[in-house]
């Protein structure tokens, strides 16, 4: 049984395209060429049940052209322009229904509501004021028409129950279509609702195990979300609860606030800012933080806010510092190294040069250059070693 629906679900999926490649107006649209094309075909066969003739031929007609909407829409991917033409098309086929089937004593009218439903599903919202207008004069058109010139109004029926069977055929139809439309909206709409739920639920589980401070800030500079981590910093640190539509000025720094505020207009304006400071706070505890500001923006590309990441960096900074300063102790050394102890064992080499060639006559007094030499060269080692130890315990 699931095997089988399984089958059914991936057929579905392919006659009006999947929600990964196709919109969801687009998927709307096939689904109602569908049912267009499966409803087109009842009509055709009650009319000609009921001897409708011009409105079989009619229908017949638009049953045909819309398969070839249809095609273009799924296949070709030609959405807005099938529409467009569909609408035409549509439109043509009433009015011209209109006269061949009776008027306003026909259920025309009825169509035209489905139509205009159609269009207001699947078209952008700046279209509807068109459609609307667009309906409405044309329906009015064609009832002052039929008011000043009755004798173009065909009616067809042979009878009153032919007209109570087609109203009656219409009326079910237009529920049916209606009901489609409208369930299709309302399934696209819940799961929507789900995805975002369970996007927000993601987030806010990536939000919540963090340790960084996370605040979601409105343009007004008040709180609409914080993290565990945010709630327990500032407890921590000012004994203070944070809460939701709080200003935030309450709870940062005082020596941070002018800019912040700063840092918090040029976000407004779009630009994303990234910075480090150290902050030192009642208790005598330094922090070094790196602070992330980045603009909210809607779907419809207002800023709406801001986010604001505080990570504490301390240790980080602290271990840079540390290889800073370790760093300089072996440079210094590799500068002693090559340069200043060089200097006292060229002199000592030198002197002892000096006592080979002349022998020990005046040995005093090189001895005694000598013992400056080596006086100074124990100078430099020692620095060596100071700097040495230095650097061990910055590891």
């Amino acid at each position: 049984m699931l095997k089988t629906w399984n089958k059914i679900v991936s057929v579905w999926n392919k006659l009006i395209g999947s929600e990964t490649f196709f919109s969801m107006e687009n998927r709307l649209y096939n689904l109602v060429c569908l049912i267009a094309i499966a409803i087109l075909l009842l009509l055709l066969g009650n009319n000609l049940l009921i001897h409708l003739w011009r409105s079989a031929f009619i229908t017949l007609v638009v049953f045909a052209l819309q398969i070839v909407f249809y095609y273009y829409a799924r296949f070709k991917k030609r959405f807005y322009k099938s529409i467009l033409i569909n609408a035409a098309v549509s439109y043509a086929a009433l009015c011209f229904n209109f006269f061949v089937n009776s008027g306003s004593n026909g259920p025309t009218l009825f169509i035209f509501f489905l139509t205009f439903q159609l269009l207001i599903a699947i078209t952008p919202n700046k279209m509807h004021v068109v459609w609307m207008l667009f309906h409405i004069v044309t329906v009015s058109a064609l009832l002052v028409i039929e008011r000043m010139h009755p004798q173009i109004v065909k009616n067809y029926y042979t009878g009153a129950n032919d007209r109570m069977v087609d109203f009656i055929y219409t009326y079910i139809v237009s529920l049916v279509f209606i009901h489609v439309i409208v369930r299709h909206l309302k399934n696209y709409m819940q799961r929507q609702k789900q995805q975002k739920e369970a996007d927000a639920m993601k987030l806010k589980a990536v939000f919540e195990s963090s340790d960084s401070v996370h605040t979601f800030l409105d343009k007004n500079l008040k709180i609409l979300y914080f993290n565990r981590s945010a709630a327990d910093f500032f407890y921590r640190m000012y004994k203070k609860t944070i809460r939701t539509e709080m200003d935030i000025r309450q709870l940062l720094h005082p020596v941070y606030v002018s800019d912040f505020e700063e840092n918090f207009k040029q976000v407004l304006k779009g630009k994303k800012i990234k910075e480090e400071r150290l902050l030192t706070y009642c208790n005598s505890v330094n922090i070094w933080w790196h602070i992330s500001y980045i603009p909210v923006i809607d779907d419809s590309e207002n800023i709406i806010g801001v986010s604001l990441v505080a990570s504490d960096i301390t240790e980080t900074r602290l271990q840079q510092e540390s290889i800073r300063r370790k760093n300089e102790s072996l440079l210094k050394i590799a500068h002693i190294q090559s340069h200043e102890i060089r200097h006292p064992v060229t002199n000592i080499l030198g002197i002892m040069e000096l006592i080979k060639i002349n022998g020990y006559e005046h040995a005093a007094e090189y001895i005694a250059l000598m013992e400056l030499a080596v006086l100074n060269l124990d100078n430099k080692i020692k620095e060596v070693v100071e700097q040495t130890n230095a650097a061990q315990k910055e590891t």
